[in-house]
């Protein structure tokens, strides 16, 4: 009896640790990246821009942190060409000389290894397109930058970038005008933009030449409206509406020169506790570069405004 005992306790423990150690299987993790699946081509003058947006992973979805490059082919050969990049964006350019069929497909190479390659991308260029290269022109406006250029017949491409670099997609289009204000800019900051027409293919010339400016904000802003001193429980309060103008961050208030408050305030009605008969309040809007306002004053007089 004591036999079977110990040999059942020992087959239960023999199954127990054989358990504790085989676990559950996990899948093999593969070192090979994960290849380019999304390019698109377009056609500027007598060349194609390729672009394309990769996320490093590999095959299996894990995160890439190591090391790697693209290589590219045509159906017959390899294309050795510089790759521009800004973040998960990038882009070369090739020029053709007829108007048959470019190919292209993708290898993403590591020190490891390598992707698959990806699927062949196409694009059929034209001889016929629009010749005549933009004329562009930046000037500093109260609103923000503005683009001009030449013709207005054709759809215009307006590029944007913060160095001066040919970037293949367009910050804005704008039909058949003549000049557009880009007013997300920040005061202090390089701009450089340059602009393609395109005709009704989608196809663009060539690239005006690359121009930059450094927007600054120069412009005062309008000052604050409706300005009044009100009176309750023997306390004087100025009361005021805002300025007409949008990058106001605050309001200085003086009393006879001397501030009230250390820096621009946001509210619309502030105490005067201090203020006398022939006080003089004045009132300066100020932005965000800095601007000040021309001056809203009011005197206070026989104990009113």
């Amino acid at each position: 009896m004591k036999r079977i005992f110990k040999f059942a306790v020992f087959s239960v423990a023999l199954i127990t640790a054989g358990c504790g150690v085989k676990g559950s299987p996990q899948p093999p993790f593969t070192t090979a990246p994960e290849t380019v699946k999304d390019v698109k081509i377009k056609q500027q003058d007598g060349q194609l821009v390729v672009y394309w947006r990769y996320t490093p992973l590999y095959a299996d979805g894990r995160k890439m942190d190591e090391r790697f490059r693209f290589e590219i082919f045509t159906l017959d050969h390899r294309v050795v060409k510089k790759i521009n990049r800004k973040g998960n964006l990038y882009w070369f350019t090739y020029k053709f000389s007829s108007d048959r069929e470019y190919c292209f497909r993708f290898q993403v190479i590591t020190s490891k290894n390598k992707s698959r390659y990806s699927r062949y991308f196409c694009y059929i260029p034209t001889l016929s397109y629009p010749r005549e290269k933009p004329e562009i022109s930046l000037s500093i406006v109260e609103e923000g930058i503005k683009i001009e250029w030449n013709i207005t017949q054709l759809k215009i491409n307006i590029y944007r970038n913060d160095r001066p670099v040919y970037y293949p997609i367009p910050y804005t289009a704008v039909d058949r005008g003549y000049s557009f204000t880009d007013k997300k800019v920040v005061s202090g900051k390089n701009y450089c933009y340059y602009l393609t027409f395109e005709d009704r293919n989608g196809v663009e010339t060539e690239p005006s030449p690359i121009k930059c400016i450094t927007f600054r904000d120069i412009f005062p802003p309008l000052p604050p409206q409706n300005p009044q001193i009100i009176q309750k429980d023997g306390v004087y309060y100025l009361v005021w509406s805002d300025s007409p103008s949008k990058d106001v961050k605050g309001y200085m208030i003086y009393v006879d020169g001397t501030p009230v408050t250390p820096r621009p305030v946001r509210d619309y009605i502030i105490e005067l506790p201090w203020i006398k008969k022939g006080s003089v309040i004045t009132i300066v809007a100020v932005d965000r570069a800095g601007n000040r306002s021309r001056p809203v004053t009011l005197e206070l007089s026989n104990g009113q405004p």
